[in-house]
């Protein structure tokens, strides 16, 4: 788990993180202590093909999609789509009536098709750069 979202964060992340999300990110990835809390303490499903783990999300007690991904050799398959079913489902099981997320340009449009409420949070500027961010609500 720890390598497939060490890989996704480095090669993939660069479309759609900065630069300093792509280091704590990465860092995170490393960090044993902080995989073994989570998957102690949150919801995390993984989706396998092959015996191999292609995409996964976490979900906290509270509702928070901390992630929801896909191994970029596998996008396109309808495995996000299933891991948010599954997420949905888990979150009804356990009594969660609202998800809310991060969300960036790339998985804007995801996040709407399937529900959510997409709130424009203040312009940042990182580095020179302008930075918009993205959250997003669904009643469950």
């Amino acid at each position: 788990m720890q390598r497939l979202f060490y890989q996704t964060v480095t090669s993939y992340g660069s479309m759609i993180f900065t630069k300093a999300e792509i280091k704590i990110y990465s860092r995170l990835a490393t960090n044993k202590i902080y995989w073994q809390k989570k998957f102690k303490e949150d919801f995390i499903y993984n989706a396998k093909l092959n015996g191999e783990i292609v995409g996964s999300f976490s979900l906290d007690k509270n509702g928070t999609i901390e992630y929801i991904f896909v191994h970029m050799n596998y996008q396109g398959q309808g495995i996000a789509n299933a891991l948010y079913a599954t997420m949905e489902e888990v979150a009804r099981e356990a009594s969660i009536s609202t998800l809310t997320t991060r969300i960036n340009l790339m998985t804007k449009d995801f996040f709407e098709k399937n529900g959510f409420n997409i709130v424009k949070n203040a312009v940042k500027v990182v580095g020179g750069e302008e930075v918009v961010s993205y959250g997003g609500v669904k009643k469950l």
